[in-house]
């Protein structure tokens, strides 16, 4: 299964839900923000239809480069920040910190 810009357009408001000032802090921080939100992370993956638990699988085992490429091409298609803030380079640390926790969250269901 390919992950592409259309997936990221498609769920869109997961990443405009932040406002972009705090996005950018958060990222900057490389906060971990997928264990503040740990039992809604399970909570919502339970309800998901097979298509987007097996989406979210090839997710979390893409490199970070690559998913930084796809929010870039996503951004230049919708001009959202927060898809600008999180394909840039600097976004690398925040991305793998989360992308790390939700495995761990996910560990054992995936």
């Amino acid at each position: 299964m390919e992950i592409t810009e259309d997936d990221v357009i498609q769920s869109l408001d997961i990443f405009t839900a932040v406002p972009v000032f705090l996005l950018k802090r958060w990222a900057g921080r490389g906060t971990n923000l997928a264990a503040k939100f740990r039992s809604q992370i399970m909570s919502q993956y339970s309800d998901l239809s097979m298509m987007d638990r097996e989406r979210v699988k090839r997710v979390l085992e893409m490199d970070v480069s690559e998913i930084q490429e796809i929010l870039e091409r996503a951004y230049i298609r919708t001009g959202k920040k927060q898809l600008k803030i999180l394909a840039d380079p600097s976004s690398r640390r925040f991305i793998e910190v989360n992308l790390r926790e939700v495995r761990g969250i996910l560990d054992g269901i995936l």
